[in-house]
């Protein structure tokens, strides 16, 4: 810390005949105060109004352009929401109908439901007949 030195007052001096006690010191000229005349003052604010003006016109443009931005990816978001719950819709109908098979294959008629579904399958009074290519045929 720094210690702190009391100030003490300089003691007065007497005018002597050389000062001379009617003159003031000769002293550096003053630059003389020019005052804006009101019609500056005027446009001054003016110009700021306008500035201040045209900083809130382009904020207020660019929240309009952000939140018409925001607003278009969010419909898109729906959009898009809409559209997998349409195909989640579709395959959870799909698996309950999946899921009713399989309950069905493995019911006491099972088997016979399975056959009744199947077209491919052959009829039981029906012969299977199977045609070989002639080279793979057993020869005699």
């Amino acid at each position: 810390m720094e210690a702190v030195v009391p100030r003490t007052r300089r003691p007065a001096t007497r005018l002597t005949a050389r000062q001379g006690s009617h003159r003031p010191a000769p002293s550096a000229p003053q630059p003389e105060v020019v005052l804006p005349s009101s019609a500056a003052i005027a446009r001054e604010e003016l110009l700021f109004a306008f500035l201040g003006l045209g900083l809130k016109a382009v904020g207020l443009t660019l929240a309009f352009v952000t939140l018409a931005k925001l607003a278009l990816a969010h419909q898109q978001r729906l959009d898009r929401h809409s559209e997998i719950q349409a195909v989640l819709a579709l395959q959870l109908d799909r698996l309950e109908g999946q899921k009713r098979s399989l309950d069905r294959l493995f019911s006491i008629d099972g088997e016979q439901a399975l056959l009744q579904q199947e077209q491919q399958w052959i009829a039981p009074n029906r012969r299977r007949i199977i045609w070989l290519p002639p080279e793979s045929a057993p020869t005699p």
